[in-house]
C-alpha cells in the first residue's frame, strides 16, 4: 500500500512504476509474488491540475485517487472541491463546508464523501453529513492520519460518526462503503 502526498506526483508514479517494473522481474526469479496497491491524494495544488493529476495517477496505477477538499483549517485553493467532483476521484476528503451543488455532483458521480476522525478537519463533519443526507451522497470513513497517535478505533470513529449527526443505519452504510473501497484495492 502506498499513499502518496501531492507535491511531484507525476515523478512520484514515474519512479514507482520503475520500482514496480523493476520487483515484477526479481519476483518472477525467486518465485515470489510482488503486489504494490497504489493510492493517490491529491493535496494542496490548483483546481485546473487537478482532472490531470487525477487521470495521470489512474495511467500509472491508482487504484484509489483520494483530492485533499476544502477543509476549513488548511489554506486550499477554493474550487478545490468542484474540480475535484468533476475529475476521475473516488473519495473528496475533509470537503468543509460543501455546496449543494458539490453534493449533488458527489452523488451524481458516485464520489464518496469523507467523514473524517482528524482533528480539525472533522470540524465540518455534522455539515458533511447533512449534505450527504440531503442529496444521497456516499460517505466514507477515513481519518487523514499524521501520526500513529491520529488512528482511532472503530468505537471511537462510531462516537465521532453520531456526533456528526449520522443514524445507525447511517453509520452501518459508511462502514460498508469503507470495507468496499479496501475491496478496490484487491482487485
Amino acid at each position: 500500500l502506498v499513499v502518496i502526498f501531492q507535491e511531484d506526483l507525476r515523478g512520484f508514479f514515474e519512479r514507482l512504476a520503475m520500482l514496480g517494473n523493476i520487483g515484477k522481474k526479481f519476483s518472477s526469479l525467486s518465485g515470489l509474488k510482488s503486489s504494490t496497491e497504489i493510492i493517490a491524494e491529491i493535496t494542496h495544488v490548483a483546481p485546473a491540475q487537478i482532472a490531470a493529476l487525477a487521470l495521470e495517477a489512474r495511467k500509472l496505477g491508482a487504484k484509489i485517487v483520494v483530492v485533499h477538499g476544502e477543509t476549513i483549517v488548511e489554506p486550499v485553493p477554493a474550487g478545490t472541491n468542484l474540480a475535484a467532483l468533476k475529475s476521475s476521484v473516488d473519495i473528496l476528503a475533509h470537503p468543509g463546508l460543501l455546496t449543494e451543488k458539490e453534493a449533488r455532483l458527489a452523488a451524481d458521480r458516485g464520489i464518496y464523501l469523507e467523514i473524517t476522525t482528524r482533528k480539525g478537519h472533522s470540524f465540518t463533519n455534522g455539515h458533511v453529513a447533512q449534505m450527504a443526507r440531503k442529496f444521497k451522497a456516499k460517505l466514507i470513513l477515513n481519518n487523514d492520519a499524521h501520526s500513529p497517535a491520529d488512528f482511532v478505533g472503530k468505537e471511537k470513529a462510531e462516537r465521532i460518526a453520531r456526533g456528526a449527526g449520522l443514524n445507525s443505519r447511517d453509520i452501518t452504510a459508511m462502514f460498508e462503503n469503507s470495507r468496499r473501497m479496501v475491496k478496490k484495492l484487491q482487485v
